[in-house]
Formats: structure tokens, C-alpha cells, sequence
């Protein structure tokens, strides 16, 4: 089994998205990194595109862009109806295209989340703050997904704000 992903296109458009995709063994597919994440299969009405339903997040992501991209730059209807990957809070469905992002910043509030009580590495811009217990924090999502300040516990109290991000430490 597998999730799908229809892309009804033109002809002319229909050509313009081979690029995309490699000959691999026969068949077309979305590489990453030299690995075939998905496979295309190019019809009349433009190309069905398939992938495991049990794809690690990196390769979404890497779908999901690939999806934009051609939504952005070619005349494109995508139904992704068939790539059900999960479930915002409020139930919306998820597809590996529509409300992916709000999928991920979802996913890593509920990481963030998880994290209360636990020993964290605090970070801003890739440069360690500090480690400590995480007491409390605050996150943004406004287009993008980040915590905007918390307080930790290590020799008492220490409070930092900024774009910041958050790592247990095992």
C-alpha cells in the first residue's frame, strides 16, 4: 500500500515536469540524497505520484516541496486527497501538501510540550545558552513555528526570550 497523489496538467505541462523525476530501473522518481522517496508515473491527464505510507518526516518535507514548486511554477491541479499523513489538533486533516506546515508546527509544539520537566539544551541561532530543567515557555506561530522565550531551572531560575530552540538532553 501506498499514499497518491494525482496532478492533472496540460501535455505541455505534462512534459515540463519530467525534470523532476529520474529514470530509475524503469520508472520515474523523486530522489533525495540518491534515494527514491516517491515514484511518478506520467498519464493522459498528467502524472499519479506514489509514496510509503510509512515515510520518514524528512522525505514529506522533501515532497512537500517538491509540490510546492510545482504548484508555483507550472498550471497544476494537485489532489492529494489519497496522501492522508495526519491530523492537526482540531482534527483538519493532513495531506504530505495541504496544511503540511501547519501539521510540523503542530508536531513540534507537541514536542515542546513534552519537554516540560525535562533536562533541555536552550539554543538561539545554534549557539548553546544554556541547560537546565525547561519550567516554562512560550511559543510563535506566526508563519513560522519557534519558542520566543522560556525559563529553565539549572542553579535557579534563568529566563531567556529571542528566536529560540529547545533539545532534550539525554
Amino acid at each position: 500500500m501506498s499514499h497518491l497523489i494525482r496532478i492533472h496538467c496540460a501535455p505541455e505541462v505534462r512534459l515540463a515536469l519530467q525534470p523532476y523525476f529520474f529514470s530509475q530501473d524503469g520508472a520515474h522518481v523523486f530522489r533525495v540524497f540518491g534515494v527514491a522517496i516517491a515514484e511518478a508515473t506520467f498519464t493522459e491527464t498528467g502524472l499519479d505520484i506514489t509514496f510509503p505510507l510509512e515515510s520518514p518526516l524528512e522525505e514529506l518535507e522533501a515532497l512537500h516541496n517538491l509540490l510546492v514548486r510545482i504548484d508555483s511554477h507550472h498550471d497544476v491541479t494537485i489532489d492529494d486527497a489519497q496522501a492522508v499523513i495526519g491530523y492537526l489538533g482540531d482534527g483538519t486533516t493532513v495531506t504530505v501538501y495541504r496544511h503540511f506546515k501547519r501539521w510540523l508546527d503542530f508536531l513540534s509544539a507537541a514536542r515542546v510540550r513534552s519537554m516540560e520537566g525535562v533536562v533541555v539544551e536552550v539554543r538561539a541561532n545554534g549557539i548553546k545558552l544554556a541547560e537546565g530543567v525547561l519550567r516554562s515557555y512560550e511559543l510563535v506561530e506566526d508563519g513560522e513555528f519557534y519558542v520566543s522565550a522560556c525559563t529553565i531551572e539549572a542553579d535557579g531560575l534563568e529566563h531567556f526570550e529571542g528566536e529560540l530552540s529547545l533539545a532534550a538532553v539525554m
